[in-house]
């Protein structure tokens, strides 16, 4: 391990910790994943600062500013690539919203978010990182030591955080509406389905349920088209009700990855088990979000959706 001297790319910060290799990997990532976010709040995703990046193994911390937010990112490194597993956001002058998620534990925390040794231990990260991060990274070192002193940054305090909990079935609307769903309830997966006007008469959707592929199933890290693996997500949807639901063209499913796609591929979504088959259709990433717009399509009550998106090289 050693400190990091900056770098003529910015990659690298003296403020930053770990092997010089993970490090820089770690800030183009972090800048990739959070490029979604950036424009949420209106700012240019090339504006978004990375800093006081600590990396132990295969596991990493890391602060981040965007406009006037700011907040913490853990990631763990699993087949070949970093996964975002924690994100902690500071909302005012509290820490709020800490959420993990595949290959963590998922879960919405409801209790004190401040990034404590004990906290991020308690979220499932590792020992030996968690004690590199009390050293290391700003927002988790003061929290250690409350003698150190740390130039100009402001101390912000805990706070105690109440969530509210999504319904595990939400009422489908026939004008259309959206299916909501947290990143912890998803595998780490964002996933934004807005539906289209449909026949519903009392019927309701269950939270997607998601997961990541598996070694075997994921598609290569760096790609390569020599191999028979090319998944990079799968995903269920189910609705409950006395009779099938028809769903006019134009519903669109926006997904995020926490983890860096290919640019140069497209990615096909196929949807099993409505009426009819969906798919396949394909997309480009943007801001690492893939965005498909589905044609009409029929759902029968208590029969899964299954979902599959598959890397494709040119």
């Amino acid at each position: 391990m050693l400190a990091l001297i900056a770098s003529a790319t910015g990659f690298a910060r003296a403020d930053d910790f770990g092997p010089r290799g993970d490090v820089r990997e770690l800030h183009f990532v972090a800048q990739r994943l959070l490029a979604h976010t950036a424009r949420r709040h209106k700012v240019d995703p090339t504006a978004v600062r990375i800093s006081d990046v600590v990396a132990v193994k295969n596991a990493a911390l890391l602060s981040w500013d965007i406009g006037t937010s700011h907040g913490l990112s853990g990631l763990i490194r699993q087949y070949d690539r970093w996964w975002e597993a924690l994100d902690i956001y500071l909302v005012g002058s509290c820490w709020d919203s800490a959420t993990t998620a595949y290959p963590l534990a998922g879960v919405m925390w409801q209790r004190d978010s401040a990034p404590t040794p004990v906290s991020l231990l308690r979220y499932g990260l590792p020992p030996d990182l968690v004690s590199a991060a009390a050293t290391h990274n700003d927002d988790v070192r003061r929290y250690f030591s409350p003698a150190i002193h740390v130039p100009n940054r402001l101390f912000r305090p805990g706070c105690s955080v109440e969530y509210y909990q999504l319904r595990s079935l939400q009422p489908i609307e026939p004008a259309g509406g959206s299916l909501n769903s947290f990143r912890s309830d998803t595998a780490g997966y964002e996933i934004a389905l807005r539906y289209a006007a449909n026949n519903a008469n009392g019927a309701f959707f269950h939270i997607p349920y998601a997961r990541a592929p598996t070694q075997a199933e994921i598609i290569p890290y760096p790609t390569t088209p020599s191999s028979i693996s090319n998944a990079v997500m799968y995903f269920d949807l189910t609705i409950d009700g006395a009779k099938p639901v028809t769903f006019a063209p134009g519903t669109t499913i926006d997904i995020w990855f926490p983890f860096v796609l290919d640019d140069t591929l497209s990615y096909d979504l196929t949807i099993g088990f409505a009426r009819e088959p969906i798919g396949p259709l394909y997309a480009k990433p943007f801001d690492n979000v893939l965005h498909y717009k589905l044609p009409g399509f029929t759902a029968m009550p208590g029969q899964t959706l299954m979902a599959e998106i598959d890397g494709d090289w040119p």
